[in-house]
């Protein structure tokens, strides 16, 4: 099975495939099937901003993903609704699980913030999937539509891509998103981590990215510490890198040396149209690799107590929290502090 865009040959089998949920279960509100002149019309017009994907074997369309304007007002433009249909032959095979892992990443990657998605009850198949991709229900349209002679309920569940104080940023097209991350999910290539100049332009508008983000996240007195000095990242004390996907910078990070046998991890941020895609891990273990080349024995970090992300970023990595150290003392309330030997 393979996942990618839809085309314009593909419409008719997308179309019966919302059809046959149209005509046999209350999931689609359509009382009729829908015609194809209509769907045609409606791939060419979005399909360059919202996402149209498509699941295939050899032989057939086995179901599709497409997202799609929630309201017209232009407050809403950085929200869509997303759905999901697949074949009813091939139900519980794991293929709406796969459509939405990669339509998902497509829409925070051209700068959607949130997704909404549709459920008419019962159907705990689909709130199961929707609940396994992060999703969570947030309302119910009481008897919203009349179907099959009865009225039915439409449960909504929504999903936000972007942190709450990130400000919206323009909607990038899907051809222009949708290549570099299909190369990085199928062909695991195009990321790349490389030492970095922290006085360069890239460090300096990712670090200010990072800055306003903890600096929105983490208001009280004391509680953010920026500072990283050039000269503790040259040379053998310690190294700043940038990760970048293909052309683009996507995250950074930095070790220093902190006391004889020990290193210490700073500035770690991920752009947040790129987060979800493993970049963090990446970072992170380049990282440490460069903390072993300067000869220490352990690393130390610290993070917020509302970072709840990266806290699990490094229990995955094997750390594990320590009593506060340096000017970490000073922040009880909003910092926790880890530990790895290397």
């Amino acid at each position: 099975m393979i996942i990618e865009r839809a085309t314009s040959d593909d419409v008719p089998a997308v179309l019966a495939l919302a059809n046959w949920a149209a005509v046999n279960t209350p999931a689609n509100f359509a009382t009729e099937p829908e015609s194809l002149s209509d769907w045609a019309a409606s791939f060419a017009q979005s399909h360059e901003k919202y996402p149209w994907l498509v699941a295939r074997d050899a032989e057939r369309i086995l179901g599709f993903a497409k997202a799609s304007m929630h309201r017209a007002r232009g407050a809403y433009q950085w929200t869509a609704e997303v759905s999901v249909y697949i074949h009813p032959d091939v139900h519980r095979r794991g293929i709406g699980r796969a459509l939405y892992d990669a339509l998902i990443p497509c829409l925070r990657a051209q700068g959607y913030v949130t997704l909404l998605a549709g459920i008419t009850p019962p159907n705990p198949a689909s709130e199961r999937l929707h609940e396994a991709v992060g999703f969570t229900r947030c309302g119910t349209y009481h008897r919203a539509g009349w179907k099959f002679e009865r009225w039915h309920d439409v449960g909504y569940w929504d999903m936000h891509l972007q942190p709450i104080h990130h400000p919206p940023e323009p909607i990038r097209p899907v051809g222009e998103v949708w290549p570099k991350l299909q190369r990085f999910r199928t062909e695991r290539t195009g990321l790349s981590v490389r030492r970095a100049d922290l006085t360069s332009d890239e460090a300096a508008a990712l670090i200010c990215a990072l800055n306003h983000e903890l600096a929105s996240m983490y208001s009280e007195p004391g509680a953010n510490h920026f500072h990283l000095d050039p000269a503790q990242v040259t040379g053998d004390r310690g190294a700043y890198v940038i990760a970048y996907l293909e052309d683009e910078p996507a995250g950074c990070g930095a070790v220093r040396a902190y006391d004889d046998g020990t290193a210490e991890l700073k500035r770690m941020f991920v752009v947040p149209r790129w987060r979800g895609l493993g970049i963090s891990t990446r970072i992170l273990r380049t990282l440490e690799e460069h903390a072993a080349s300067l000869g220490v024995k352990r690393v130390l970090l610290e993070t917020g107590t509302r970072q709840t992300e990266a806290i699990a970023l490094y229990e995955r990595a094997g750390y594990s929290r320590i009593p506060l150290f340096g000017e970490y003392v000073h922040s009880p309330l909003t910092s926790i502090c880890m530990g790895k030997s290397l």
